[in-house]
């Protein structure tokens, strides 16, 4: 009843809109005393803590959803098709309308907006540190702002930075036969030197993509 029905009822919603943390509490509190009391009107003691129900079952808990992470998890749904699918109708909408000088991940939110566009940059913050760039022509791959060097987690580059080297791309670091610059790799990154020349650069008909 708790996962099929009672959890169900709010994913429209959620899957739409940020709800405020009032309510997600309020939502949490029914789930609660329907988990725990026997009947209407009388309240009983909570043995087990909700964090621990939440767990999934491998983890000790019962997989219940926490409210609020469920939620943003369905919002980051939307991020990702904005990202990953930039040609479809609500992108195109969307990022017409705000996102004129700075990329989908890097817009902060604007002081005024409808509240869907806010819900889905709160969505759009789980992607951050949980996405990396598979590498194809390497075109669209900034060398400082994109985690590109490996897959199992986010790595990023960092400074100082040289000012005429602000907005490289990943192809800057290549040679005009898809070999790695190694003066030019050892001069911007010499810490993640090593690691960048172990990577196989791939060929100029495939584009960068996304990766969760």
């Amino acid at each position: 009843m708790l996962t099929s029905v009672l959890t169900a009822i709010p994913t429209f919603a959620m899957s739409c809109f940020e709800l405020p943390a009032s309510l997600c509490k309020r939502i949490q509190s029914v789930l609660t005393r329907f988990w725990w009391d026997s009947s209407d009107g009388v309240r009983k003691m909570c043995w087990v803590a909700w964090d621990k129900l939440t767990k999934p079952k491998a983890g000790g808990g019962l997989g219940l959803k926490d409210i609020q992470l469920f939620n943003q998890a369905l919002l980051a749904k939307h991020a990702w098709r904005i990202l990953t699918n930039p040609e479809c109708l609500l992108a195109r909408v969307l990022l017409g309308k705000y996102c004129h000088n700075k990329s989908f991940m890097e817009v902060t939110v604007p002081t005024v907006c409808s509240h869907g566009w806010r819900s889905i940059l709160h969505g759009r913050d789980l992607l951050r540190g949980n996405i990396s760039k598979v590498i194809g022509n390497r075109l669209s791959t900034k060398i400082w702002k994109d985690s590109w060097i490996a897959l199992h987690k986010d790595i990023r580059p960092f400074g100082p930075i040289p000012e005429p080297a602000l907005d490289l791309t990943v192809s800057d670091l290549l040679t005009s036969d898809m070999k790695w610059n190694k003066s030019r790799v050892e001069q911007l990154l010499p810490q993640m030197a090593m690691e960048i020349q172990m990577l196989q650069p791939g060929n100029t008909d495939t584009e960068d993509i996304f990766a969760w």
